[in-house]
């Protein structure tokens, strides 16, 4: 029988050459050229997780809008408060009139103007029995 021999054949790998035009990409260089192009969109992982993503969104759109609710409910209630203080304001001034205007001697100084004059007298109860009604 032959001696078989194994025989290594070493192979010289030629390094190839980068082409000038082209420049190392970071990562987030080459995401956001991806994003820009659209090419994120053919991932895998993207696709797996894309309705988290309009989840997230529509999450995002009722916080915005819940937002500017509250903000609008909040003008409302400060306004109502405004004027429920002017409308308090009114109806003392309104009461504060209405009690000067009653007092016994307005009432007198006014009807004295026309002809009527207080009493000086006390009131008197008159009382009738049923025998002297007709």
């Amino acid at each position: 029988m032959a001696k078989k021999v194994n025989i290594l054949v070493e192979k010289q790998e030629i390094p190839k050459e980068k082409p000038v035009s082209e420049k190392k990409k970071s990562f987030l260089g080459g995401l956001f050229i991806d994003v820009l192009g659209g090419d994120f969109l053919a991932y895998d992982w993207v696709r797996r997780q894309i309705n988290f993503v309009f989840f997230l969104a529509a999450l995002a759109l009722v916080y915005i809008a819940n937002s500017y609710y509250a903000e609008d409910m909040s003008r409302k209630i400060d306004n109502l408060n405004r004027e429920l203080k002017e409308l308090h304001y009114e109806y003392i001034s309104t009461k504060s009139e209405l009690m000067q205007q009653t007092k016994q001697s307005t009432i007198a100084s006014k009807l004295s103007k026309g002809g009527l004059k207080e009493s000086v007298e006390p009131v008197r109860k008159i009382i009738i029995s049923e025998e002297d009604m007709p």
